[in-house]
């Protein structure tokens, strides 16, 4: 089994937010040696921003749309006001939908599944294990 304190020294090695971390150590405990950390670090930082969105600040990023997703986003976010009755941005509307996505392990997935199967191979879950 392996120590809890090496696991999480790597995963704060690898960018995992130490305060997060003493708060999913039973988890941590079921962390392989050979697991991937940097990617393990992103999602112990993600369940850390679910706690506390508030405090976080925001990266700015270029995304491109297609237009008709674009205009559809737009046009959907315009519908959505914050909690003073403004309009709410079109970055928070989009971030939102990411992380109700991202928050429900069976819903991303799902989305997988959905977005990235090729034809045929629906029945086969994202590791090419076929459900039972």
């Amino acid at each position: 089994m392996p120590n809890v304190e090496v696991i999480k020294k790597r995963l704060i090695e690898a960018g995992a937010d130490p305060q997060i971390l003493d708060e999913v150590e039973d988890e941590i405990k079921d962390i392989p040696e050979d697991a991937n950390f940097e990617l393990l670090a992103s999602f112990v930082n993600f369940f850390g921003f679910l706690e506390d969105f508030e405090k976080y600040k925001r990266k700015r990023v270029n995304i491109t749309l297609a237009e008709p997703v674009y205009d559809l986003l737009k046009n959907l976010a315009t519908g959505v006001v914050d909690a003073e009755g403004k309009p709410y941005p079109m970055s928070y509307f989009l971030e939102d939908i990411i992380v109700w996505v991202l928050k429900d392990a069976d819903r991303f997935e799902q989305f997988l599944k959905e977005t990235y199967s090729e034809e045929g191979e629906e029945d086969e879950d994202i590791e090419g294990e076929t459900e039972e």
